[in-house]
């Protein structure tokens, strides 16, 4: 079941959105509500897994030469297996499983074009069910939002 969201709800999101140590008290002000309001929100939004409040870090500016997005063509009952481990490991920032040419679809971050290639011929390449990848080298970062709600 979706999370019904009002008009305060949205708000309060498009705000931590904009700046996720924005007090309560602004965002109350901000919001025309009170500020125990405000705190009560944006708890709920948290507890029931609406919204996540977290630094976005510019892997370039930390150092990572690399950022790769990788399609994984997998062998069709091998999915959730080959899924949780690429979970694990620890160059892989996101997973996605994809309806289309690929099965799934990652989100890797590198020091060095190296550590990239170590990780294409020698991770993935022990990860039994995987049966073809293509990878796409990201050379800029021209848009990396994750904002939602502005409408």
């Amino acid at each position: 079941m979706p999370t019904e969201l009002d008009r305060i709800d949205r708000k309060l999101v498009e705000y931590l959105q904009e700046d996720g140590t924005i007090s309560d008290v602004e965002l109350a002000r901000l919001l025309g509500v009170s500020d125990s309001t405000a705190r009560r929100r944006r708890l709920r939004l948290i507890e029931e897994d609406v919204i996540r409040v977290v630094a976005v870090a510019n892997p370039f500016k930390l150092g990572f030469e690399v950022i790769a997005i990788t399609g994984i063509i997998v062998t069709k009952n091998m999915l959730q297996q080959v899924e949780r481990a690429l979970v694990k490991m620890p160059h892989v920032r996101f997973v996605g499983v994809t309806i289309g040419r690929y099965s799934l679809v990652i989100e890797a971050w590198f020091r060095s074009s190296e550590e990239f290639l170590h990780f294409v011929t020698a991770s993935l390449a022990q990860i039994e069910g995987i049966q073809q990848t293509e990878a796409f080298q990201i050379m800029r970062l021209s848009k990396y939002a994750y904002d939602w709600g502005k409408q």
